[in-house]
């Protein structure tokens, strides 16, 4: 059966975190879906075979991965033997010449569902080919910003026919057409990425403002580092596990930092530890809100409200909302500013973490002139006992799954967003340790909330 409409994550008991404490849960992260989506067009547009090992296998990237079979290119997915969450795809590349979309009154369509990369990575790469080609996503996806993008490659000499500046969208292959371009990062630094990564074909020459929005721009050092290391001419490249997807289990030591329950394995460390760097998330563990140790009269969080420094805000991003969604149960109040970001993403992820955390009695205030939500502390014990609703927002769904690890009486609605980015969430959140952190997972009544039955099969809690 599939991950039920509604879900109790049950907090981990005393008994669990001692077993926890002393032989903690092996986390195998899957695969960077920034990663993987960024991968998948380069070797597109490469000259030959390149083989993504440990690709992320989810919505995002098999939308992705749908639309590039739409346009002719040849992509072969295989199983992961290291990891079911991830794939080994092999994209055989165009060598820079994109297959001829259609005509005006029966263009190509690529659908993107609600890929944010897909959305905006491929309509910098059709204008590399010739004829016209349609993007269109789900409605939510129609609401997102793609103005920026469309401005820059109408400046480019580009042609893109949209009566918002949003999908969905004509777009007129025009071939390359050199020369520089501008383009801002203030509401999504996809738009600087898609033009990265088809720059090359393209002879674009990319540059973002000074003084750009600092929690986007690592997302374009991301771009940039990838596409000077790439094998374009073919070959074989690994794909790091998902700094982002790992906030949620180094955030279950934050909950618990008597006892550490979780050791996320193969993740880059940060770039001052000798990582790669290239994922600024993997900054998370030192900068997120952590709770009191046992006996801890206060002060206990070494962070010293850090998100609150717009500095070390941008470190923190964009994996603020695990933060956000743990920080009732921090030692100290923390005041996370410069969200206005999280408003134009998969919902308006500023209002649904406001609402949904007061849902679960937290003492949240926010200031809409500065894209602020402040957050006081709260006893464990005070919160909870709370339906919570995921905005089909997958990370919505994680946020407030980890807060349950040591909250009562929280319910999800709609768990299985999590297959945009994350399928396996709730099945590495229920597995038996050393592979998962063997947390209680309940179907409930939809409508009366009541507890049906514990969700142990692996097929149950996967979100298909």
């Amino acid at each position: 059966m599939p991950l039920p409409d509604l879900i109790e994550v049950v907090p981990l008991s005393p008994e669990a975190l001692a077993r926890l404490k002393a032989a903690p849960a092996q986390i195998a992260i899957p695969g960077s879906k920034s990663i993987t989506n960024r991968a998948i067009v380069l070797a597109a547009l490469g000259d030959g075979a390149v083989t993504l090992q440990g690709a992320l296998w989810s919505e995002d990237t098999e939308a992705m991965t749908e639309c590039m079979r739409t346009l002719g290119i040849n992509v072969e997915v295989a199983a992961d033997p290291l990891n079911a969450a991830n794939r080994r795809i092999t994209v055989h590349g165009c060598g820079g010449v994109v297959p001829p979309g259609g005509t005006e009154e029966a263009p190509t369509e690529l659908f993107v569902a609600n890929a944010g990369t897909a959305a905006r990575f491929l309509t910098a790469m059709v204008c590399l080919g010739s004829g016209v080609y349609r993007l269109s996503g789900v409605p939510r996806m129609h609401e997102r910003p793609q103005a920026e993008l469309v401005r820059a490659l109408r400046a480019l000499g580009y042609r893109v026919d949209t009566p918002n500046e949003r999908l969905p969208a004509l777009v007129h292959g025009g071939g390359p057409r050199p020369g520089p371009v501008l383009v801002s990062v203030s509401d999504s630094s996809q738009f600087a990425s898609a033009l990265l990564l088809s720059s090359a074909r393209g002879g674009w020459v990319v540059s973002t403002p000074e003084g750009s929005n600092p929690d986007e721009l690592p997302y374009v050092e991301m771009t940039r580092r990838l596409v000077e290391t790439f094998p374009h001419g073919g070959g074989d490249f690994q794909v790091e596990p998902d700094a982002s997807s790992a906030s949620y289990f180094h955030a279950a030591n934050a909950l618990f930092p008597d006892h550490l329950p979780v050791r996320v394995l193969a993740c880059q460390p940060p770039k001052r530890e000798g990582g790669t760097g290239w994922q600024i998330d993997a900054e998370f563990p030192r900068l997120a809100p952590t709770a009191a140790a046992e006996g801890d009269n206060g002060g206990g969080d070494g962070d010293g409200g850090a998100a609150a420094d717009p500095a070390k805000r941008a470190k923190l991003a964009p994996r603020v909302m695990t933060a956000i969604a743990i920080a009732p149960l921090a030692s100290q109040p923390h005041a996370f500013a410069s969200l206005g970001v999280l408003r134009k993403q998969e919902c308006e992820r500023v209002a649904a973490l406001r609402d949904e955390l007061r849902k679960c009695k937290a003492s949240v205030e926010e200031e809409v002139a500065t894209d602020t939500l402040s957050i006081a502390p709260t006893a464990a014990a005070s919160l909870g006992d709370a339906t919570v609703a995921t905005y089909h927002d997958h990370r919505m769904a994680m946020c407030f799954a980890t807060l349950a690890l040591k909250v009562r009486g929280i319910k999800i609605e709609g768990p299985r967003c999590v297959r945009k980015t994350v399928p396996s969430f709730f099945q590495i959140l229920a597995a038996s340790p050393p592979s998962g952190l063997g947390v209680e997972v309940w179907e409930c009544n939809a409508a009366t909330g009541e507890r049906l039955r514990r969700l142990e099969a692996p097929e149950d809690l996967f979100a298909a």
